[in-house]
């Protein structure tokens, strides 16, 4: 797979999207593996849950983590929109990273991690003051798995390669 993610122009607003999940606009792009095609990245959100423990939607052998980051994309080769591309099966591709908790600090994840306090309503979007490079949210190992699936919120939508 090709990752090409980097702060752009998109990179100037963080957006609230209520519940256990938090979500940012930016640039970028992903293509080969298992897509046939160029996505474009739409936004990035992050889950988590009450505990260390449980935050992550997917698990590996059973375990959860403490949360997984999403970095949403839509087939740009296709279809015009993120929203025309939502709606059919090779429309949207997720990378999908866990996120565990630890003791060493992590200065990107921290530019997110700090807003939250921010966001108080649902749809609320506040200021970044320094950008947001999703490329360091990403792991060194880019070992993965790859099925076909649907969003993990509503609509729960089956047009995922995840």
């Amino acid at each position: 797979i090709v990752r090409n993610i980097s702060p752009g122009e998109r990179a100037a607003t963080q957006r609230g999207v209520g519940g256990h999940r938090v979500g940012h606009h930016i640039d970028g792009g992903l293509a080969g593996g298992p897509l046939q095609a160029n996505y474009k990245l739409e936004q990035f959100h992050a889950h988590w849950g009450p505990t260390s423990d449980k935050g992550s939607e997917h698990t590996v052998d059973g375990r959860s983590f403490a949360g997984e980051l999403h970095l949403v994309h839509w087939n740009c080769d296709k279809y015009k929109t993120f929203g025309e591309a939502a709606g059919h099966p090779d429309g949207l591709a997720v990378l999908g990273v866990f996120l565990d908790a630890g003791s060493t600090d992590h200065p990107e994840l921290e530019k997110i991690v700090s807003l939250i306090p921010s966001i108080t309503h649902k749809g609320q979007t506040v200021t970044v003051s320094t950008p947001i490079d999703p490329s360091m949210l990403l792991p060194e190992n880019t070992h993965y798995w790859t099925y076909l699936g649907s969003l993990t919120t509503p609509p729960c939508t089956e047009s995922v390669t995840w």
